[in-house]
């Protein structure tokens, strides 16, 4: 068998979602360790615990009032994901929680969730390739309860809209649609194994090469959520409303809700990219019972023999290492007898065998369906890590007494995972859905040998961003929180969050070192950054004397500012190891000060620009006028040199003096120097003539409309000088780069330029290349309530809701306006706003001609709507076009 087809599989990030813990890892491994019953009791009509059958909140006799609860199911967070609030209402709750699920994960895993980027690159150089998704969910009860119980809700959004929020064949399409992802998506449907049999799919295409970062998992949402359950004859459900697996008196399962998913790499692609692995996958297999069993639902013997051994032979390991196994533990009698006799069958220990403890997650949480697998696998994972042994929650009981089978142990508490020396610990996972999908999955603890960098950075920029300000301020608090209780490396959060945080609108960012954030980071607001990126100018000013040692951190951390020092400083000899020595060293000299001053400014530009800031013009003053020549193109670095030292116009002319290539802007005139004549050598060696300080700007403002200006520095004379014209027809804004020497400043001011939406390449600029990719907080979503509530009884639906189109009365654009907001969702739309930036897509704008057409008037359709602005303006004018002239004319 070729190496790729058996290669470990990483997992690199891991997320739950279940009753009482929320999506917390550290709350869901707690109720795991503690032997916690996770499942919500209901109150029953005679004022008792509901524990038993007697009676649920309806007061029936057959009904248990237990269910595991999924908190918020309502909430979402509808503009984080682009979605129109309408779209986010009619579209199965299960959907979007995976959704958020596959987000987080991603962070989680320090791979982002699509394109964009901190670098500011687009999407298609990202780390970690391809990433595919295999997902399943439960049956549609929201579709079912919600949207197809009232008439209304169809009758103005028409089927097709329904389907794609709710059907489940878009489940893993959607996910990869909204995060930008393009490797397999795949909905996967096997019962119960669901989410442990995307697992296994998952594992398949990483190997063959489909994907190069999987998602995996599964979701179940029953509907309502705040009542019992029925019990019906030959049911699997608990009449005691507990779930015991393979505990004496178990009576079957207790439903719940929940989800869970797994962020999956190649091993060998996870160790080159610095990533966390959090355990390893050895092996996976999945088969059928077939007909060999007594009946459909009934649990087949031979085929989860055969899927357990499998699994091992995928794996190539001896089913004695086996130290720890998650089953599947429905709790019901008959399942769980054939599921103990098919392991005996597999796990044959002797008397002197340490026994094998068995455990199965619905003890804890319920049974989550489509969710049950991976959540099974979550847990593993963590026991892993903890290097703990799970409890089975009800093993300590005295009435638990069980038959188990020799060399099987049922913990009661949690106790340390003992280790064999020479074998690493490890575990299976097994999951068998009704109908006779059986899926197992054997996974490994990790420890990496590859060496980490022995230093930490300094300093870098950790970038910020969400769609409103409040959400990123709470991103931000979130983080300088989770570093205070758990300090990490400046180059791992760096790593982190620049390569693994997709870019939203509202931006903000902080510099780290390894004392924590730099408070002066900490101080400035969010901003949000337009469509389109600022233009960029670099102005140069006339710091007279640089701060000794200006340089010295830059000239440390990037080739190109010592590159381009030593090619301007080389050729002066004995003059510039004396300069160079006053740009590294803190020691003070006025020697050559405007010299020092070029240097510093010539080279901090080239290290803007190939951190992605270019400038589309510059502006000079004072003795920047040389540096702001030579960034231009006007000569070379060396020429710039000797036209500062000239001192007569002979010796001027000597310089290779061109005109620029890009628009330059001089305060010794006021005026932008000709792109076709530049200016000649004696226009450098006079350096008397007065400043004009608002021409320039001016001049600046009618060149570069709305220009962000970066102050090259060093210092902030330059800045004080512009400020005070910024905004009201002047620059944006005036940023100086290097207002204090140390890298500390230069990053601070790195991070305001990214904030205010300048495409600066974070990762080159913090180079943390060589760091691990860790666990981080992750987006904060803003979650609010999108839900239609249940028809009241079925058959009372309220079909009069149906809005109707009246096309009396009402000005064009007003309607047009109504029927928007109706789609979308939204109030208050602007007459001119954009369908696409409302969240939109091209299926919106084909229910929008079908509204458009019913309610306007004339035939619209999409392929019109194509043709005009995507704004309600626009097509309001279209409507009235075709209103009034025959179609053929009309266009």
């Amino acid at each position: 068998m070729r190496e790729a087809e058996t290669e470990p599989i990483a997992v690199v990030g891991v997320y739950a979602r279940t009753p009482g813990t929320g999506d917390d890892l550290d709350a869901f491994w707690d109720a795991v360790t503690e032997g916690r019953d996770a499942v919500t009791t209901f109150p029953d009509t005679d004022g008792g615990t509901g524990s038993g059958t007697d009676g649920g909140p309806d007061g029936g006799p057959d009904r248990v009032p237990r269910r595991g609860v999924l908190a918020d199911v309502g909430l979402f967070d509808a503009e984080a994901f682009q979605m129109p609030p309408r779209e986010a209402e009619l579209t199965d709750p299960q959907h979007r929680l995976l959704l958020e699920a596959a987000w987080v994960l991603l962070e989680r895993a320090g791979y982002g969730t699509g394109g964009d980027r901190a670098t500011g690159r687009d999407g298609g150089g990202r780390p970690g390739g391809r990433v595919g998704v295999f997902a399943g969910a439960g049956l549609d009860y929201y579709l079912l309860r919600h949207i197809l119980a009232d008439p209304s809700i169809e009758a103005v959004e028409g089927l097709l809209p329904i389907v794609l929020a709710n059907d489940k064949d878009h489940l893993a399409a959607k996910i990869a649609y909204r995060l930008g992802l393009t490797g397999p998506a795949m909905t996967v449907q096997t019962a119960c194994s669901t989410s442990l049999v995307a697992v296994h799919q998952g594992v398949r295409a990483l190997r063959c090469g489909d994907a190069d970062v999987v998602l995996a998992g599964g979701v179940t949402v029953e509907l309502p959520q705040d009542e019992g359950y029925a019990l019906t004859p030959g049911s699997v459900l608990s009449r005691s409303g507990r779930c015991r697996p393979f505990l004496a008196g178990r009576d079957g399962s207790v439903p719940a809700n929940g989800l869970g998913m797994v962020a999956l790499r190649r091993l060998s692609d996870a160790l080159a990219d610095h990533d966390t692995v959090l355990a390893v996958i050895r092996g996976s297999a999945m088969n059928n019972d077939g007909g060999d069993k007594a009946g459909y639902t009934a649990p087949g013997f031979a085929g989860q023999v055969d899927v357990v051994r499998a699994a091992h032979r995928d794996a190539g390991i001896d089913p004695a290492t086996i130290g720890y196994l998650e089953g599947h533990g429905t709790g019901t009698e008959v399942g769980d007898d054939i599921e103990l006799a098919a392991l005996s069958e597999v796990f044959a220990r002797g008397r002197a065998d340490e026994p094998l403890p068995l455990g199965s997650a619905k003890a804890t949480f319920g049974n989550l369906g489509a969710a049950a697998g991976v959540v099974g696998l979550v847990k593993t994972v963590l026991a892993l890590r903890h290097r703990t042994l799970p409890p089975l929650p009800g093993a300590g009981e005295e009435t638990a007494t069980d038959d188990l089978p020799d060399g099987f142990v049922l913990d009661p508490v949690a106790r340390p995972w003992a280790v064999v020396p020479g074998v690493p610990r490890r575990a299976g996972i097994s999951s068998y859905g009704m109908g006779g999908t059986n899926c197992h999955v054997v996974v490994e603890e990790f420890h990496t040998a590859a060496p980490e960098p022995a230093e930490d950075l300094a300093a870098a920029v950790i970038p910020l961003s969400a769609t409103g300000p409040e959400s990123v301020l709470r991103y931000r608090d979130a983080l300088v929180e989770h570093l205070a209780a758990r300090p990490g490396r400046v180059g791992e959060v760096a790593r982190t969050f620049v390569t693994g945080r997709r870019v939203l609108p509202v931006r903000l960012s902080l510099v780290l070192t390894p004392d924590g954030p730099v408070p002066e980071s900490l101080q400035d607001a969010p901003r949000r950054v337009a469509r389109k990126a600022p233009a960029v100018v670099f102005a140069f000013g006339d710091e007279r004397d640089p701060a000794p040692g200006a340089l010295a951190d830059l000239y440390a951390r990037h080739a190109v500012v010592r590159d381009r020092v030593e090619e301007i400083l080389a050729p002066l000899g004995e003059e510039g190891t004396r300069i160079r020595a006053a740009l590294l060293e803190e020691t003070p000299s006025a020697e050559l000060a405007p010299v020092r001053l070029y240097v510093t400014q010539v080279a901090t530009a080239e290290l803007l620009r190939s951190l992605g800031v270019e400038p589309v013009a510059v502006l000079g003053h004072g003795p920047g006028e040389f540096a702001a020549a030579c960034v231009a193109g006007e000569f070379s670095a060396a020429d710039g040199v000797g036209l500062l030292r000239s001192t007569t116009w002979e010796a001027a002319v000597t310089a290779a003096v061109k005109p620029p290539s890009l628009a330059v802007v001089s305060t010794r005139t006021g005026r932008a120097v000709d792109p076709r004549t530049g200016r000649d050598a004696p226009w450098w060696q006079d350096r008397q003539r007065p400043e004009h300080v608002p021409d320039a700007v001016r001049t600046l403002a009618a060149t570069v409309p709305g220009a962000l200006v970066v102050d090259i520095g060093p210092g902030r004379s330059l800045t004080d000088l512009l400020s005070p014209y910024a905004g009201d027809g002047g620059p944006s804004d005036v940023v100086p780069v290097l207002p204090g020497p140390g890298a500390v400043p230069f990053l601070t001011q790195l991070g305001r330029l990214w904030s205010a939406g300048v495409g600066v390449d974070l990762g080159a600029a913090n180079g943390a290349d060589g760091y691990r990719r860790v666990p981080l907080p992750t987006y904060p979503f803003d979650r609010r309530p999108h839900w239609i509530d249940a028809a009241r009884e079925k058959g009372t639906a309220d079909e009069s809701a149906a809005p109707t189109d009246p096309a009396g009365g009402e000005e064009t654009l007003s309607r047009v306006l109504r029927i928007w907001e109706e789609i979308l969702g939204l109030t208050d739309i602007e007459p001119d706003a954009d369908l696409y930036m409302l969240g939109g897509d091209s299926f919106t704008l084909v229910r929008l001609a079908g509204r458009l057409s019913r309610s306007c008037g004339p035939e619209i359709t999409a392929t019109d709507l194509f043709g005009v602005d995507l704004t309600p303006r626009a097509m309001a004018g279209l409507i009235d076009e075709l209103a009034t002239t025959p179609r053929k004319e009309a266009r």
